[in-house]
């Protein structure tokens, strides 16, 4: 909340505590319709450049959305649209409306226009006035209108410019050289030259979403009058004290606008309250330079403040948040502006340093003196048309990767700067960002008016984003480092380019960007690119050699072509900050945007919707590795099939990869190890498609998500093969040791739900480590259990404390599918469904308790709840037992009956129909 007010009652700067207290407390109360502010959000009129469509739009909002929401146009999301649609980017549009000044407002010395986002090139006029321009979707625009108003009824004008045609104009009039690539390759059905606009690239088009080049105003729009200063902005930065007479030293830096024609200079007080603590605040009189200014007041929380630390998710800690209440009061006229940010006590580190046994350094986080393993993902755009994402749809995503035992997302370079939602809700479930700035898979150019807008808007994310506790790092781009080392579109072509390109590249992300970022503040890391090899990439001069090499930095794997079961194909790397392997999303996802005639492999949509080069080849090939492909004479049966395989074989690689980087953690092998880093491609969706996703456009979870919540549990088995050897490690990511912890090791057939052998191991497992406990030839194993083939045969493993399971059960085949044997078509019932009579939250909807019934084995149990929203206690499972009872949590109340009418389960063996 941010006001600009008067209240005779502070007229002076005698300002006390419990008046501190007191304006904090009121003021996050007053709406934004109170004197010295218009809230410009709401209905207004959109009009293309020909004047022959008008409709009613919504700020904030969209062209798109607001042309659906008025039927112009269908669901852009729908069949072909997105290339059926394109002509709305093309177009120009404007947005205009009407609004009331009052005689009141006029008598303030400052009125401003705050725009917090506009998408993107765009003109500003108010009653016909040219009031400013904007070209750069990532920044706040503030302009002085106060000249332009009277009183009355005015009229304010928003007109856009195609973001395609002005990113053509920019990529025509950069003569000098190329700044490549010029267009997305074909299968993206995208558009050319984003990297000349500072707008979402995605929006374009990328491999796994659709090119719509929105226009409109995206953020909140709004006039704002005040007579002194006003809080713009408030950066919040703790550090940790000596830990006797200062535990926490909180630096709160407050950024201000001063009114330009204020007489005399003003002056004023300027305080800061760490909230639920009265007696912990600091003041200080100040003279504000126009037409801005900025100081820094420290917090020392000393030891009789009772504070404690943010802690990520899964088993370290409380997230605990406290509130940094700002208040300046003008000396003059006690005009009063005030802000509230939400905090939470934490450090992070990032250690490089030499480690015994192999070249190269570390590379992981400490939070709070704690080496901490990064589980998780990467976060995209959770739509194209920002203003369809509602908060409790963001928040529903993040408790998902929670679920999941997630502590970590890679906000990645190619989309925008996240909502406030995003990071708060972070902060609350424990979520670590890895925040990109928004620059990825491209060359720039690094013209003066480039770099300038870049400058502004890297200040601005700073400091709307930095006093997060969940922003653990900064980094400059997403694959830049990368593609000029590799030479990804021709930049090394000769020797006059190699230099060029490698001198912009230095511009951009170290001169502007680093150095901003340093500016704003100095206790997070800043990494230049991801991939990158770290400290290493700084001594070549930013541009490693190798920016993958395994023994520096993060790395980005991808091979679609070797089997993802082998683990020795995966980088021994530090940090996998980016690998995946695609699926289709589900059925009931797809059937949404596409018609009976599209529910064929070799439809059109099928093949339009795949914006991954050889995608769909490729996701056959891997399945055809290990699994026959489904066989059966009906088409939508045979579709249905292979989107189940594509999501089985997807689940699979990535389980086998994780567990590999999370084995990896205490080991130096070859040189090579201490993984401490494991974010797959991707968590989320922009749209139904194939992608590499673990959550469906909407929120459903992919078996691999399922998965996720197994192979990123905090105490789990890695069984693998090496040669010969069958190894059985166990990873722990608590702090402390677990003690007389039992691994049990069982070999079953196919054909019985009984084990043919077990195999038990008491021991004590220390914190934060990752240890081999069993290790056995696999023959002899084989040969021990009477197990005469192979492919008979599958091994669990899992851990007991106190006779109890302890974390989930793990398991390993040891042939392809396609040889097993023994492994036969099984009948799987749902034979009852309950409602639970409690549920965990005030108000959600009630738990299902689904029973199962199986006549035998049967790999990759898989539960579909149909139409019904919601989420499964687990799915894609080994049912290895003949009766297992499942927990069903539905996003809203449905009845025991009505689910049973949806549910449906299928295992491997039944997409074999012939």
């Amino acid at each position: 909340t941010n006001m600009a007010v008067s209240l005779g009652m502070f007229a002076r700067a005698a300002v006390t505590a419990a008046k501190l207290g007191l304006i904090l407390s009121i003021l996050p109360n007053f709406s934004s319709q109170d004197i010295g502010t218009i809230n410009l959000n709401g209905r207004w009129l959109v009009s293309n450049a020909g004047g022959d469509i008008q409709v009613n739009g919504t700020v904030p909002g969209c062209v798109h959305t607001d042309l659906m929401a008025a039927g112009r146009i269908g669901d852009p999301y729908f069949r072909f649209n997105d290339v059926e649609y394109r002509w709305v980017a093309k177009e120009n549009w404007s947005y205009s409306r009407q609004f009331n000044v009052p005689d009141t407002l006029l008598k303030y010395t400052e009125i401003v226009l705050v725009c917090e986002g506009l998408d993107t090139v765009a003109t500003v006029t108010v009653n016909g006035k040219n009031a400013g321009q904007s070209d750069n979707m990532f920044r706040r625009y503030i302009f002085d209108i106060k000249s332009m108003l009277h009183p009355g009824v005015n009229t304010i004008q928003v007109s856009f410019q195609s973001a395609i045609k002005y990113a053509a104009e920019k990529n025509m009039s950069h003569s000098e050289y190329m700044v490549p690539p010029d267009c997305p390759p074909a299968v993206q059905k995208g558009e050319c030259h984003p990297n000349f606009i500072r707008k979402e690239q995605c929006s374009f088009s990328w491999d796994w979403g659709p090119a719509f080049a929105t226009q409109g105003i995206w953020k909140n729009i709004s006039i704002q009058a005040y007579n002194s200063a006003v809080i713009r902005d408030v950066h919040v930065s703790p550090k940790k004290g000596d830990g006797k007479s200062t535990l926490w030293m909180i630096d709160v830096t407050v950024y201000m606008d001063v009114a330009k024609e204020a007489k005399p200079q003003v002056t004023g007080l300027v305080s800061v309250q760490l909230q639920g603590f009265p007696t912990l605040f600091v003041k200080k009189n100040v003279k504000l330079k126009s037409p801005s200014d900025s100081l820094t007041l420290s917090l020392n929380v000393s030891s009789q403040f009772k504070v404690e630390s943010w802690w990520p998710a899964a088993g370290y800690g409380k997230q605990m948040l406290y509130k940094v209440g700002v208040t300046f009061v003008s000396t003059g006229s006690g005009e009063v502006s005030a802000k509230l940010v939400k905090t939470g006590l934490r450090t992070v580190e990032l250690v490089q340093e030499k480690i015994k046994g192999s070249p190269g350094l570390s590379f992981y986080f400490k939070i709070n003196g704690v080496p901490i393993f990064l589980k998780g993902s990467n976060w995209i755009p959770a739509d194209a048309f920002k203003n369809r994402i509602s908060t409790e749809y963001t928040r529903n995503l993040l408790q998902s990767a929670v679920d999941a035992n997630m502590n970590t997302l890679r906000v990645w370079g190619g989309g925008i700067y996240e909502h406030d939602d995003v990071y708060d809700i972070a902060d609350e479930l424990g979520i670590m960002i890895w925040q990109d700035f928004m620059f990825a898979c491209a060359m720039y150019p690094v013209d003066e008016d480039f770099l300038d807008g870049v400058q502004e808007e890297v200040k601005q994310q700073l400091l709307r984003i930095g006093s997060h506790p969940s922003v653990i790092a900064w980094s400059g781009n997403n694959e830049n480092e990368a593609a000029l080392a590799g030479n990804w579109y021709g930049t090394d072509n000769t020797t006059q380019l190699h230099g060029l390109f490698r001198e912009d590249y230095v511009k951009l992300y170290i001169d502007v960007i680093m150095a901003q970022v340093t500016a704003v503040e100095k206790l997070r890391p800043f990494i230049s690119s991801s991939p990158s090899n770290g400290k290493q990439s700084e001594t070549e001069k930013w541009v490693a050699r190798n920016p993958y090499d395994n023994h520096y930095g993060d790395v980005h794997y991808y091979n679609y072509h070797a089997d993802c079961w082998d683990w020795t194909t995966f980088p021994k790397t530090r940090f996998a900050s980016e690998y995946g392997f695609q699926s289709w999303p589900s059925y009931q996802t797809l059937k949404k945007v596409s018609t009976v005639d599209d529910w064929t492999l070799d439809s059109g949509f099928n093949e339009h919707r795949q914006h991954h080069q050889d995608g769909n080849v490729q996701m056959l090939n891997q399945a055809k590795i290990h699994f026959a492909l489904p066989s059966g004479d009906a088409p939508l049966q045979q579709y249905q099939d292979n989107i189940y395989l594509s999501q089985v074989v997807q689940a699979m690689c990535i389980k086998t990869e994780t567990e590999f980087y999370r084995r990896s953690r205490s080991e130096i092998v070859d040189e090579q190890g201490h993984t401490m880093g494991a974010l797959y491609w991707q968590l989320n969706d922009i749209w139904q498609g194939p992608t590499w996703s673990s959550l469906e456009y909407g929120g459903r979870w992919k078996m691999l998500h399922y998965y996720a919540v197994k192979f990123f549990a905090p105490v789990m088995t890695v069984i693998f093969e090496d040669k010969e050897q069958l190894k059985v490690y166990v990873v722990s990511d608590l702090t402390s040791k677990l003690s007389q912890v039992t691994l049990q090791t069982q070999l079953w057939m196919w054909s019985s739900f009984k084990p043919l052998k077990s195999w038990t191991k008491t021991f004590d497992k220390a914190g934060n480590s990752a240890d081999m406990i069993f290790n056995q030839t696999t023959a002899d194993l084989l040969k021990d259990a009477k197990c005469t083939k192979r492919e008979a045969c599958f091994i669990t493993t899992g851990l007991l404390v106190n006779q109890k399971q302890y974390g989930p059960t793990n398991s390993y085949f040891l042939a392809p599918f396609k040889s097993a044997k023994g492994l036969a078509k099984v009948n799987i019932t749902v034979s009852k469904i309950t409602m639970l009579p409690d549920t965990s939250k005030v108000g959600a909807a009630k738990t299902l308790q689904v029973e199962l019934k199986s006549t035998g084995p049967a790999p990759f149990v898989w539960l579909d709840s149909g139409s019904v929203e919601g989420r499964f206690s687990d799915n894609g499972f080994l049912m290895n037992v003949n009766t297992l009872t499942i927990h069903f949590y539905p996003l809203k109340s449905v009845t025991a009956e009505a689910f049973e009418k949806e549910v449906s389960v299928l295992s491997l063996m039944d997409i074999y129909r012939n």
